[in-house]
């Protein structure tokens, strides 16, 4: 299907992060749009890579 629920809920978030964003910079929070540009992604990785280390299917097809 075209809109599943992890689909709908990435694309909000996205939207979401990048409203947040928008809005910051708008009212002179620079540090938090810089904050959000940089860990955001890294965390995302972090996530990525603890997922793919600790699941066990994947670590069986290893």
């Amino acid at each position: 299907m075209l809109f599943t629920t992890t689909m709908l809920l990435a694309a909000g978030s996205t939207i979401l992060v990048a409203a947040v964003d928008k809005t910051a910079e708008t009212y002179g929070f620079h540090a938090l749009g810089t904050v959000i540009r940089i860990l955001l992604p890294l965390a995302g990785l972090a996530a990525g890579v603890y997922f793919i280390e600790t699941n066990a299917l994947i670590g069986w097809l290893k």
